[in-house]
């Protein structure tokens, strides 16, 4: 499985960031993944106008981490 990871900072705080993992409405090829960070990041960032895309990765086979 490939799993599109995002991360966001806030461009007053480049420190401030978050990580995000849109779950798309089909599976993602690795190739998807790339193909798909761009317009899947501006629907984020259409609501989050504070925000600018610093990074993005295409994780596979890589368990979620829980969240706390």
């Amino acid at each position: 499985m490939v799993q599109l990871v995002l991360v966001y900072c806030l461009m007053a705080d480049a420190k401030s960031c978050v990580e995000k993992r849109p779950m798309p409405e089909f599976p993602l090829s690795a190739m998807g993944c790339m193909v798909s960070a761009q317009p899947m990041a501006s629907v984020f960032l259409r609501d989050h106008p504070d925000y600018q895309l610093a990074s993005f990765r295409c994780e596979i086979n890589k368990p979620s981490e829980k969240q706390t």
